[in-house]
């Protein structure tokens, strides 16, 4: 059976905004959005419940869940993803919510790779967390692994493109294969777990749209804009890894670290974004996408 009463944890942000939209439009799901005191977050539909609140207060957070089936974290903010994840899971727990969705979106965490890369630490202890609590039959989870975001990291350059300027930063010579999901996929993964909740009882589900490289991209992009891409930059992934993490636990998480340390896990040999072709996506009712009909999408957009 669906559950009914369902608390978002940030709806806004990149990944936010589309899941928000998605638990609005299947019409299943009395909604609450949890936000911070100081965000301007407002629903485009009245029927939303808002509760802006300190993250450290628990009572105001027992007070707010209470009476719900489920968590769903759209949490961007790595500095404070552990600690915040946290203070809700506890108060969901208090309240007797009965299932949480972390935010694991992203790379596989649940690799020997990944538990190596410095920049996961934040995930991993979060998953840590919820595994003990679980463990001891006090709330139940379900995690989402979906690799990059295909659409944001087209217009982001995440995934090397420059669009508006032509160019292109080639990683590991653009042929290292790796997982990719649009923001409406992950946004309907999360959607079809919570409406078939036993199904995905305890699970670590891994989804994508796309198996693919950096030059099955690049070749649709030139031959829909007519035009060469300029090759900016060769890097070696791996190296970029390396070195991002070094310096990632020396504590310096300023953007450029972070940044490598996230390609790396795309592009990089064992990278945590790549994992094949099979996956959980076929049972979740996410519809096959075409890649050159995306990325003509991103191209209008």
């Amino acid at each position: 059976m669906s559950y009914r009463k369902i608390v978002q944890v940030g709806a806004t942000g990149n990944l936010g905004v589309p899941v928000h939209d998605a638990l609005l439009k299947s019409g299943k799901f009395e909604i609450t959005v949890l936000a911070r005191t100081s965000s301007s977050f407002t629903s485009s539909n009245p029927s939303v419940k808002v509760a802006k609140l300190d993250y450290s207060n628990k009572q105001e957070l027992v007070d707010v869940l209470r009476g719900n089936d489920a968590v769903v974290f759209t949490l961007g903010d790595p500095a404070n993803l552990e600690t915040n994840s946290k203070y809700i899971i506890d108060a969901a727990i208090e309240a007797g919510v009965k299932r949480i969705i972390p935010s694991e979106y992203g790379g596989d965490i649940h690799t020997d790779t990944a538990l190596t890369n410095v920049v996961f630490t934040p995930k991993l202890k979060v998953a840590e967390y919820i595994n003990a609590k679980s463990s001891a039959g006090e709330i139940e989870f379900t995690t989402i692994t979906n690799g990059p975001f295909f659409d944001w990291g087209l217009t982001h350059q995440f995934l090397g493109f420059d669009i508006p300027n032509k160019k292109v930063t080639i990683y590991n010579g653009g042929t290292r294969l790796f997982n990719a999901t649009t923001l409406e996929s992950i946004a309907t993964a999360i959607v079809s777990v919570l409406s078939s909740p036993e199904q995905y009882k305890n699970r670590d589900l891994r989804i994508s749209d796309f198996h693919i490289s950096q030059k099955d991209i690049l070749s649709i992009l030139e031959a829909e804009t007519n035009s060469k891409f300029e090759v900016a930059q060769e890097v070696d992934a791996d190296k970029l890894q390396e070195t991002s993490q070094a310096n990632l636990r020396k504590g310096d998480w300023s953007f450029p670290n972070v940044f490598g340390a996230l390609v790396g896990s795309v592009f990089a040999l064992d990278a945590a974004s790549h994992w094949g072709e099979s996956d959980d996506t076929p049972g979740l009712g996410i519809p096959k996408k075409d890649l050159r009909e995306e990325i003509k999408k991103v191209l209008q957009s």
